[in-house]
C-alpha cells in the first residue's frame, strides 16, 4: 500500500474490503454460470447431470448470499463514511439507497419457509426468480437459459450488472481519495485485501 494509506480511516477501509469481496463474489456468480450451462451442453446421464446441476445452482446460491452480505456491510460503511468524509456524504448515501432494496432479502433468506430450493428436488423457483426463464415458464428448456450475466437478478431484486457497476465506481472514488491498493494492482481482483474481525463476518443463513 501507499503510505497515504494510512491516513485512511478505519470504515474506509472495511468498505473497500467489504466491496472488493462484493466484486469478487459476482464474478465467481458469472463464472460459475459458465460452468452451468457447460454442464447442460454436455449432459448425456440424466441422473448425473441432475445431481451436478444441483450442486452447482447450491454453489451460486452460496455466492448470491455472499454477495448480499458483502453489500449490506458495504451499505453500513458507506453511511459511516458519509457522516466522516464530506467528499463521499453525496456517494456514500447514493450507494446505501441504492442497495436498501436487499434488505428485505437478509429476512427472507433466513425463512426456510420461503427458500427457492424447497420445490422437491427442482430448481425452477430459483431460475425463475433470478431471471434465467421467464416469470411464467414451467422448465428449463436449453441450456442457453442458464446464462448468468448482467441481468441476473440477486436475490430477486436487483441486476447482477449494475449492482457490480456501483461496488466498483464507490471502490474507484476510494481508491483515488485515499491511494489504498498498490500502484498498478488492479482495483478489482478476485481476492481479499484486508483482514476482518469476526464482529465483521455476517452470514444470512
Amino acid at each position: 500500500m501507499k503510505q497515504q494509506a494510512t491516513h485512511a480511516p478505519l470504515s474506509v477501509y472495511m468498505l473497500a474490503d467489504h466491496l472488493d469481496a462484493a466484486l469478487a463474489a459476482g464474478e465467481d456468480i458469472v463464472a460459475r454460470g459458465i460452468y452451468w450451462r457447460e454442464l447442460a451442453d454436455k449432459a448425456d446421464d440424466p441422473a448425473e447431470f441432475a445431481t451436478r446441476q444441483r450442486k452447482v445452482a447450491d454453489e451460486i446460491r452460496g455466492l448470491e448470499l455472499m454477495l448480499v452480505a458483502r453489500i449490506l456491510k458495504a451499505r453500513n460503511h458507506a453511511l459511516a463514511l458519509a457522516e466522516y468524509d464530506d467528499r463521499f456524504r453525496v456517494v456514500g448515501k447514493l450507494f446505501a439507497s441504492g442497495t436498501a432494496i436487499l434488505l428485505d432479502a437478509v429476512e427472507e433468506s433466513g425463512d426456510a419457509r420461503s427458500t427457492d430450493f424447497d420445490t422437491g428436488d427442482e430448481i425452477i423457483a430459483y431460475v425463475r426468480g433470478r431471471g434465467l426463464i421467464a416469470p411464467d415458464a414451467a422448465a428449463i428448456r436449453m441450456a442457453s437459459d442458464l446464462t448468468i450475466d448482467d441481468s441476473f437478478m440477486v436475490a430477486k431484486r436487483m441486476a447482477l450488472g449494475p449492482l457490480l457497476d456501483m461496488a466498483a465506481a464507490f471502490l474507484d472514488a476510494l481508491d483515488v481519495q485515499y491511494d489504498l491498493f498498490v500502484e498498478g494492482e488492479p482495483v478489482a481482483a478476485t481476492t481479499r485485501r484486508f483482514d476482518l474481525d469476526e464482529s465483521e463476518r455476517v452470514s444470512l443463513n
